[in-house]
């Protein structure tokens, strides 16, 4: 009967496969191709006298926290398999905020700045270029040297919530042009409500270019 044992055994001397941290690597290098510098650690040291002659290697969990599974046999011809688990660090260029921001900024140049960081104690891939960001509009806060994501950012609307846009009001050849304050984000062709500082009562209309609302008679 074929039996397989989970173990903590030390790796033979003079085995014929490379050490399994540099296979962890290699594996790693595919996975997450802008990483520069790898910084790998094992976290249980294997301190047996038993050996294990290994045969191949499988990659269990692969990221910040890695398991590799060795795949051999003992001194005694048995088949087992053995555990390794890693603490990876991955440095690799991404976007961080220089500065405090909290949500629906419209980020320019100056907020954020590509620097080295670890890449797989994201919890999400940090973007890489700054022109992928600037002008986009922050989600959620975020502090200064978090890293920025792509799912954090979101196109500027139209019409944004909070925001003065500028009403034009047809009335048959009358146009007439006042300022509101728009209560929702709104693309081109949705309608929006509005509210002026001096008429509590809201009204609606139709976003028809960026911050700019018409209303028809």
């Amino acid at each position: 009967m074929y039996e397989v044992v989970i173990a903590s055994l030390a790796l033979a001397a003079g085995a014929s496969l490379e050490p399994p941290q540099a296979w962890l690597e290699s594996e790693l290098r595919r996975r997450y191709t802008t990483v520069a510098d790898w910084r790998i650690r094992e976290l249980f040291p294997q301190r047996g006298s038993n050996e294990l002659q290994a045969e191949r290697y499988e990659g269990g969990t692969l990221g910040a926290r890695s398991l590799v599974l060795v795949h051999g046999r003992d001194g005694a011809g048995r088949p087992v398999v053995a555990r390794r688990w890693y603490a990876v660090a991955g440095v690799g260029p991404g976007l961080v905020m220089t500065r405090p921001l909290p949500a629906l900024t419209t980020l320019t140049s100056d907020m954020v700045n590509a620097a080295p960081i670890d890449l797989l104690a994201q919890p999400c891939a940090p973007l890489g270029d700054r022109a992928l960001a600037v002008g986009m509009r922050l989600l959620q806060s975020r502090r200064r040297g978090d890293a920025l994501c792509a799912s954090m950012l979101a196109p500027v609307p139209a019409v944004a919530r909070g925001k003065t846009v500028i009403v034009r009001v047809t009335a048959g050849a009358v146009v007439l042009r006042v300022e509101a304050v728009a209560q929702a984000d709104a693309g081109i062709g949705d309608r929006v409500r509005l509210g002026r500082a001096n008429n509590p009562a809201p009204f609606w209309g139709v976003v028809s270019a960026p911050g700019e609302v018409r209303i028809d008679d």
